[in-house]
């Protein structure tokens, strides 16, 4: 093995030597996040919503 191969361990764990570790990451956060904003978002914009309405009546 030469100096190019120091450090450097093959992961068949992984299957998939162009996964880095950012797109795994990423992938197992897709489903939460997912989820949270299915749950949350509705609430968030009609709670900006209203926040802007009033502001906008207001003259603001």
């Amino acid at each position: 093995m030469g100096a190019a191969g120091i450090g450097v361990v093959p992961s068949p764990a992984l299957g998939n030597a162009n996964l880095t570790i950012e797109n795994m990451v990423r992938e197992m956060l897709r489903p939460i996040l997912k989820e949270w904003l299915d749950e949350n978002l509705p609430s968030v914009v009609e709670r900006m919503v209203e926040k802007e309405i009033s502001r906008v009546a207001r003259g603001d």
